[in-house]
């Protein structure tokens, strides 16, 4: 998943229409990013948002380059600025909740995933992230539910159809689970955590059924 947020990332932040100054420091910031030179990037985006207070996309960037440092509640304040000024900003409210998981935050995210999902109804990232949260929060049912959805968008998404397999094990649906399990592996044969669990599962059928 953190690859595709990356992906995402380099998506939406095409730069269009903001003054020379802040642009070139914006662009500096996106290749000091991309080698991993993050105090360069955050330098720099910091200086573009400097130079042009309500961009948006700066404070966006900025956000997610101190969530690649761990700074996560840096990277929350700068994405609740990117969203004051963009109220539809829809990856901003989705990489928010990302990163309110990660600090177990959890209502928060649900909250982030659910303002993402109604900005965009096809956002498959969303049903997916909403989906892991669900299932920490022990809402294995909802969780399903969403992961469901994120298959529907993206019938080739191994990793949701791990994640449902998972979630099916502790409802005890052994047999589905276990065919979630195949399709991640027909669809990613080196998908060594598809393996592992579908072992697991038939491990556990075989004991049921003994």
């Amino acid at each position: 998943m953190k690859n595709i947020i990356i992906t995402m990332v380099i998506l939406f932040t095409t730069l269009i229409g903001y003054g020379q100054s802040a642009e070139s420091y914006f662009n500096s910031g996106n290749a000091k990013s991309k080698l991993t030179d993050y105090k360069g990037a955050i330098e720099d985006y910091s200086k573009a948002i400097e130079l042009n207070p309500s961009y948006a996309k700066g404070y966006f960037v900025r956000g997610f380059t101190k969530f690649e440092i761990n700074d996560y509640k840096g990277a929350v304040e700068d994405y609740n600025k990117a969203i004051e000024l963009n109220p539809t900003y829809t990856v901003a409210y989705f990489l928010r909740g990302f990163t309110k998981f990660e600090i177990n935050d959890y209502k928060g995210a649900v909250g982030d995933y659910n303002r993402a999902i109604e900005l965009n109804p096809i956002f498959t990232e969303a049903y997916f992230g909403r989906g892991i949260i669900k299932t920490h929060l022990e809402d294995y049912k909802g969780a399903i539910a969403d992961y469901n959805k994120a298959i529907e968008l993206n019938p080739t998404y191994a990793e949701a159809y791990l994640k449902r397999g998972s979630a099916k094990i502790i409802l005890g649906e052994h047999n589905n689970a276990i065919e979630d399990y195949n399709k991640a592996i027909e669809l990613n044969p080196t998908y060594a955590e598809a393996y592992l669990k579908r072992g697991s599962a038939k491990i556990i059928l075989g004991e049921h059924n003994n």
